[in-house]
C-alpha cells in the first residue's frame, strides 16, 4: 500500500500515483484542487474557512475532525490514522517542510516516533528525507539531488560512512549532523550501531 499525505503547506505532488490519499487540515483542500482523491481528511481544520471545510467534508471518503487543543500535531494524528489502517504502508509526505521553524523541525523528526520510520519519506522541491534504523545500509543516489546530509539521533555517536566523497569512521565521529556529503558512485554505505539516522538528499534552490 502506497500512501500520499499532504501536510498542508503549498507543495507540488509527485508524478507517480498512490493507492491512498490523505489530507492534513488544509492539505485536504490542496488535494481537491489538484483533482486527486481524498480518501481521508484529518485535522482540526483551523486553517480553512467554513465554506472550504464544507467542501472538504463533501469530497472526503472519511473525515476525522480533531479538537483544537490536543497533545498531537495534526500530522502526527494523521500518521496514526494511516498506520492503524495500513501498518506496512509506504508513506510519502509532502507539504510538511518550510514555514515556521518549530513546525518544520517537528515534522522532520516526527517519523522517528513510529515503529517503522524507514517506511516514511518527506519531500519538497528542494529536499528528500528518509529514515534509517540501526544497522548497516546501502543507499542509492537520487538524480538531481547532489548533496547528502546525515543526522544521527541517539545517545552515542556511532555513524560510519563508506564509498562517499567524505567517508567517516565510527571512532572519528565529532558531530551529530554531517552536511554536504556527496555520492562518488551509485551507492553509499551507512552504518549506525545505536540510534537512528535522518538522511537528507538536497539540491540548491
Amino acid at each position: 500500500m502506497r500512501v500520499l499525505i499532504h501536510a498542508g503547506r503549498p507543495a507540488s505532488l509527485p508524478d507517480e500515483s498512490y493507492d491512498y490519499y490523505v489530507g492534513i487540515d488544509r492539505g485536504s483542500l490542496f488535494l481537491i484542487e489538484e483533482q486527486q482523491d481524498l480518501d481521508l481528511a484529518v485535522g482540526d481544520f483551523d486553517s480553512v474557512s467554513q465554506e472550504e471545510f464544507d467542501k472538504i467534508s463533501e469530497a472526503a471518503c472519511e473525515l476525522v475532525k480533531l479538537p483544537a487543543e490536543k497533545d498531537q500535531t495534526d500530522l502526527e494524528a494523521g500518521l496514526d490514522q494511516v498506520l492503524s489502517r495500513f501498518p506496512d504502508a509506504e508513506i510519502m509526505i509532502v507539504g510538511a517542510l518550510g514555514g515556521r521553524l518549530d513546525h518544520h523541525l517537528t515534522n522532520v523528526y516526527l517519523p522517528l516516533n513510529f515503529a517503522f520510520p524507514e517506511n516514511i519519506t518527506l519531500r519538497d522541491e528542494q529536499n528528500f528525507v528518509k529514515y534509517l534504523t540501526q544497522g548497516q545500509h546501502k543507499i542509492r543516489r537520487i538524480e538531481n539531488y547532489p548533496y547528502l546530509g546525515i543526522v544521527q539521533v541517539g545517545t552515542k555517536r556511532s555513524l560510519e560512512i563508506k564509498n562517499a566523497k567524505y567517508p567517516l569512521k565510527a571512532e572519528d565521529n565529532f558531530a551529530d549532523i554531517y552536511a554536504s556529503n556527496a555520492f562518488i558512485s551509485e551507492t553509499m554505505e551507512l552504518k549506525i550501531d545505536q540510534g537512528k539516522l535522518i538522511v537528507i538528499y538536497s539540491k540548491d534552490s
